[in-house]
């Protein structure tokens, strides 16, 4: 089930996409550090979306009309998703920050089960992953510089430009 929504995703983003409804997309979350170090077991598919906010109703509509139950989430001033599309099993997040949309920008195409899909390269993730802070995103870091496909110069020179704590990702990983 879990597959067919993430071809049901891909086939809605990647339509929107060439038909310049969304800047871009990225694979983040669990399905994305399974595209870096060994497979986990995660409940849900996560992308980041490079849309500008009047065309989200359009993305919504697209989703529904494929088949998936989708609404879209607002946050409040505070809240560090401003944006979030749920769709059954997926949650698309819109990118509001320069480093999300530098995450898609520089997603990298992975064949992750048998499809080619862009997935947030392993510093991006890196640095998404920090920005979010939950334990199972310290536990995702972990997994990525283990392994040993990370660019530890870029890295470093995107800890420093988003204002990451370099020890929380380097731990004794280094």
């Amino acid at each position: 089930m879990l597959l067919q929504k993430l071809n049901q995703a891909l086939d809605v983003l990647t339509t929107l996409r060439d038909d310049g409804h969304i800047y871009g997309f990225t694979l983040i979350g669990g399905l994305a550090v399974s595209a870096w170090s060994p497979p986990r077991a995660t409940m849900d598919i996560d992308f980041l979306v490079l849309a500008e906010s009047t065309n989200l109703n359009h993305l919504v509509k697209a989703l529904c009309d494929a088949g998936l139950n989708a609404e879209l989430r607002r946050g409040g001033y505070d809240d560090p998703v401003p944006y979030l599309i749920r769709a059954d099993s997926l949650d698309i997040i819109v990118a509001s920050k320069k480093y999300e949309a530098e995450a898609i920008e520089q997603s990298v195409i992975v064949d992750v089960l048998g499809r080619d899909i862009p997935v947030a390269s392993p510093e991006y993730l890196i640095i998404l992953k920090l920005k979010a802070g939950e334990p199972r995103d310290i536990l995702d870091v972990q997994e990525i510089l283990a392994a040993n496909l990370v660019d530890r110069v870029l890295l470093a020179e995107l800890t420093t430009r988003y204002g990451v704590n370099p020890d929380i990702q380097m731990g004794e990983q280094g």
